[in-house]
Formats: C-alpha cells, structure tokens, sequence
C-alpha cells in the first residue's frame, strides 16, 4: 500500500512490479489486496497496462481501515481463547492485552497510509534508513493529532 502511496494518482502498478519491489509473493499479494479492493481502498484494471492503483488518496486512508479490510474484526478477539475480548469469561492475559490493543488500535486510527509512506522516505539524512516498525516512527513523523 505504500508503493501504491507514493504512485501519482491514477497510476497503475503491476502485481509483479509490486511484488518485485517489495519482496512478496504474488499469492500473497493477490489474498491482502483482494479484501482491500472490495473495501474500495484499492482499484484494479485487468490487461496490459492494469495493476493496483489506490481508489482514496493516502491521506484518507487509516491503517485501521487497511486492518479491518484484511483481518476483519481480529482485534476485538481474546489473544488466548477463541471469543470476543472482553467477554465475561476474561483469560488471563486480558488486563495487559486490552491495554495494548488500546494503544495499537489508537496508533492505526491516529496513522495515514500517507504517514507511513512518507516514513519510508528517506529525510535527507544520507545515513537514514527506512523505519522498520511502527515504534520506530517518530511522534513528528506521524503528524501527532
């Protein structure tokens, strides 16, 4: 999605220019990017100059909204058993779990698409990298809101 950020608008990336760049699987980018096309986060074009473009500029795009095209509603669910978090019957991990997802749910509604591609823009700094984890990102990087 980031490759896709940084694109002009309107352009269309490949399945294999996307996966030659970013180092995946092509069936692994066809089972991500189908969710996400059907949330009309993504368009695709068949044929000979088609590909993957994105349908909503990077700046209106919140990772949680990727998240939940592709995983659903896993977030709500206990990191142990195999219910919603929260349900009366509480795990053992629930106080320290809930309190991380809180975090990690606040990150991915706070954070753009367009914030996390410009993190992997290099800032000028010639011994810069590209930032490997959200934890990484400074909080002047994400725009803080």
């Amino acid at each position: 999605m980031t490759l896709l950020a940084d694109q002009p608008p309107g352009r269309f990336s490949s399945a294999r220019e996307i996966c030659d760049q970013e180092r995946i699987p092509q069936a692994f980018l066809g089972k991500v990017f189908l969710p996400l096309c059907r949330c009309r986060l993504l368009t695709s074009l068949r044929g000979i100059g088609g590909g993957y473009a994105l349908a909503v500029p990077p700046e209106q795009i919140r990772l949680l909204a990727i998240v939940q095209a592709i995983d659903g509603a896993q977030l709500n669910q206990c990191i142990l058993e195999d219910h919603p978090c929260g349900d009366p019957c509480n795990c053992l991990l629930h106080p320290a779990w809930a309190a991380a997802r809180e975090q990690f749910v606040d990150f991915l509604k706070q954070t753009t698409l367009a914030d996390l591609a410009q993190s992997r823009k290099p800032s000028g700094d010639p011994t810069a990298d590209r930032y490997h984890s959200p934890e990484e990102i400074p909080p002047e990087k994400l725009g803080e809101r």
